[in-house]
């Protein structure tokens, strides 16, 4: 068989490596130059390549299709116009442990906000409770990376990974929440909701659990499903009185087992989960008071002066960075925007801002994009985040919170939302 990798990332890259032992011809194509040691690479191992994407694509039987290319790019466009059958790295990876190991248990993850937290967390508490569990996929390790054997697999999946995929399904998915994301990949608002809901159908379609936050099911198309047992509802509101509902009943959980500095909706959706795959409340009570939250996920980085800084800069979309500030309502913080907007109605995140936070500092892209709306004096615009640090030193004071959600992707200034929330950290450290 003819297999052609189409873009060259993280996961493909990975990917490559199983595939050369296999009896296929490999190709990699992508519209950029490689780097002399992919080069090198390639042709130790008789790789075909290409830097423009033509007739190594076109004459592929399978397209292995990384999660950046668009639907509306060149390579997309080979594909569908040749009727070219495609997949992608994580979907590849899941039917072969399918194949080799029928018992493992999937446990799939997306949504707008919070996939790597509620990941990671479900993750850590089944990891409590089997060794034999493997976190990973759009988060940390590619799914190509797992061991085959293995019990459970957790696995963060993006919209771009659905859309490039046809009959991933894993036995339970979890979607924690919709908000406009990604315009700028997806057609529009519609396309992006319909991929989020494809995998959460699949699932269903097998005779799996799809565990949906209430608010987002009113956005989705799932009414032939709602009367069964199979699809299951959280939210906040859970928080109230601390009762979940899994297996059919309603449970009083501790208060304690929610005391936990992450989104309230990212941590009822993985005792929800659990509770459903049958892990037992004493158990997910110990796994969290163990769990540390994620770097750069709305991150307590320390504590100086009396003033607590905080890192959230994954938060690359205004929804994310709108549920970051919320949680500080009714504390003295001073936030910070930054980065590339992604086509977005701002309008809930400035509210938010003018109406509770104390300062509100912009640097970056933003800027351009932030000016279109009625701001009032609390808005400062500085050149970079060292501006900014120099200001928060003239302003902060004991008992504030700096807190560091950007709102927009980090590609204008850094190279993605760890390199920036480095940055972020390095400047504390100088204070």
């Amino acid at each position: 068989m003819k297999i052609c990798l189409v873009g060259y990332g993280i996961s493909n890259r990975e990917l490559l490596k199983k595939l050369i032992n296999t009896n296929n011809e490999l190709a990699v194509s992508q519209n950029r130059p490689f780097d002399q040691e992919d080069i090198i690479f390639f042709k130790t191992n008789k790789i075909q390549y290409e830097t423009q994407h033509g007739e190594l694509l076109k004459s592929c039987d399978l397209a292995i299709v990384s999660p950046g290319i668009t639907p509306q790019s060149e390579a997309a466009k080979i594909i569908f116009n040749n009727n070219i059958n495609y997949t992608t790295e994580i979907e590849f990876a899941w039917e072969k442990i399918k194949t080799i190991n029928k018992k493992s248990l999937f446990v799939g993850i997306t949504g707008t906000d919070g996939k790597s937290t509620t990941t990671s967390l479900i993750g850590h508490i089944l990891s409590y409770l089997d060794p034999l569990t493997f976190v990973g996929g759009n988060i940390g390790k590619p799914l190509i990376q797992a061991e085959e054997n293995l019990n459970y697999y957790v696995i963060e999946i993006s919209s771009f990974q659905i859309f490039w995929s046809k009959i991933l399904s894993p036995e339970i998915s979890v979607l924690i929440n919709l908000a406009p994301d990604h315009l700028n990949w997806h057609e529009n608002i519609e396309d992006y909701y319909l991929t989020k809901e494809a995998l959460l159908k699949r699932t269903l379609k097998v005779a799996g659990i799809a565990v949906i936050n209430e608010e987002s099911l009113k956005l989705l198309n799932f009414e032939k499903y709602q009367r069964k047992s199979s699809l299951i509802t959280f939210s906040e509101n859970m928080f109230k009185n601390n009762t979940v509902s899994y297996l059919d009943k309603k449970i009083k959980v501790k208060n304690k087992l929610f005391d936990l500095n992450i989104f309230k909706e990212d941590l009822v959706a993985a005792v929800v989960t659990t509770l459903n795959l049958g892990v037992s409340e004493k158990l997910i009570e110990d796994a969290i008071a163990s769990y540390s939250s994620l770097k750069y996920r709305l991150q307590l980085v320390t504590t100086k002066n009396g003033v607590n800084y905080y890192n959230d800069s994954k938060a690359t979309n205004s929804h994310a960075a709108y549920n970051a500030y919320k949680s500080f309502r009714g504390k003295n913080y001073i936030a910070i925007l930054s980065g590339i907007p992604k086509n977005e109605d701002l309008t809930l995140l400035i509210d938010e801002l003018k109406n509770h936070a104390k300062k509100i500092l912009v640097f970056g892209e933003m800027q351009k994009e932030i000016i279109k709306y009625h701001l009032n004096d609390k808005f400062i615009f500085k050149n970079n985040l060292e501006e900014v640090f120099l200001y928060i030193f003239e302003i902060a004071q004991e008992g504030d919170n700096v807190v560091f959600s950007p709102g927009g992707a980090s590609f204008d200034m850094y190279k993605n939302y760890e390199d920036r929330g480095e940055h972020f950290n390095r400047l504390i450290g100088l204070i």
